[in-house]
């Protein structure tokens, strides 16, 4: 059984931001600088699909299947914030829809934008720890994350996350209703009764278990993934003397194992790079789970909705950001995917 109350039946309305303010931040934040940045992020992580795919996912590129699971998730994370910023701008209530934009973003927008961040933040946390293990135990790391366990933990963290979406999509249904300010029936948010009870479970579960302790697993794998990195550094600084004396003595293995831990030092550092910016870009939007889930008046349906939807433009496009930039990391600490990369787009120009 559902009910026809609608998103601002549901809002106390006391906000903290008056609606001319709130227009610029749908108009700057939501519209402009979101569209921008995931037109960007859809453009780079469609690039990054073409290019590990032709890097090949061989097994001893088994970064590659998560790299390219990785932008999988980014695509999908920009592509909805897409749809969610054509439904934020602030004119569009001026054009007679179908449906009420705001309600339709929520739901069709807001949520799978979740879905695929929650995903980027399980697969990110992967990769760290999946690195983490290559520079501490070097030699049980094949044994550890073999090919078929490492596209299963990718393919749980897509499964998992569309998991937690069921309920939320059962309690919140597109539905037609009568809108009072449009004076006509329109398509949006139908709710179930038993709503909030099904919500109080669900989202603790995605806000506070998996994405607060998958965000600390991967400041803690990046710390230790900094450490051990700095200690091989020092170590590669004092052997360097033995191996220009080896060179002299005409050791031709010293050039290829240094070449070989040049190449695993960079993958480490290119990981410490993806996992660093995730960090900073997604701290701000964990700092808003924690206050959403101590605080529920800070909540799309709460007393403070419109600071909700102003914090969430902030947050949407910082995650964005994070989602759009890996091209560069990539192409700048990965001779094989600046090889490729240059090969799809350079190569008829030169």
């Amino acid at each position: 059984m559902a009910c026809n109350e609608t998103l601002d039946d549901c809002i106390s309305h006391n906000p903290l931001i008056n609606d001319h303010l709130f227009f610029y931040f749908r108009l700057i934040n939501w519209f402009i600088l979101l569209m921008t940045v995931n037109i960007f992020g859809v453009i780079s992580n469609g690039i990054n699909m073409v290019v590990f795919y032709r890097m090949g996912f061989a097994e001893k590129n088994d970064i590659n299947i998560s790299l390219f699971s990785l932008a999988i998730s980014d695509f999908g994370s920009c592509l909805t914030s897409i749809w969610q910023s054509i439904n934020m701008n602030p004119w569009i209530n001026t054009v007679k829809l179908p449906f009420e934009p705001d309600e339709f973003s929520y739901l069709l927008g807001a949520w799978p934008h979740v879905a695929f961040t929650k995903i980027t933040t399980l697969i990110t946390a992967f990769i760290t720890f999946q690195r983490c293990v290559c520079v501490w135990l070097p030699l049980k790391v094949k044994t550890i994350f073999t090919r078929r366990r490492v596209i299963f933990c990718l393919l749980f963290s897509y499964f998992i996350n569309v998991a937690l979406m069921v309920p939320i999509y059962y309690a919140n249904r597109i539905g037609e209703k009568f809108f009072i300010e449009y004076n006509r029936s329109m398509l949006g948010l139908v709710f179930t009764d038993n709503r909030a009870e099904i919500e109080s479970v669900v989202f603790p579960i995605i806000n506070v278990f998996f994405s607060i302790t998958a965000f600390i697993f991967i400041i803690i794998s990046t710390i230790l993934l900094v450490v051990k990195l700095k200690q091989k550094s020092k170590w590669r600084m004092k052997s360097t003397g033995i191996q220009l004396a080896d060179k002299k003595d005409g050791n031709q293995n010293a050039d290829s194992d240094k070449n070989v831990m040049s190449k695993d030092q960079k993958v480490s550092k290119m990981v410490v790079l993806i996992s660093t910016l995730f960090i900073f870009c997604f701290l701000p939007t964990v700092g808003m789970q924690l206050t959403m889930w101590w605080d529920r008046r800070i909540s799309v349906t709460g007393e403070y909705a419109t600071l909700n939807k102003v914090l969430a433009s902030f947050t949407f496009l910082i995650e964005s950001v994070n989602a759009a930039m890996n091209v560069f990391i990539y192409y700048k600490n990965s001779s094989n995917y600046k090889a490729v990369f240059d090969l799809i787009f350079f190569s008829n120009k030169k």
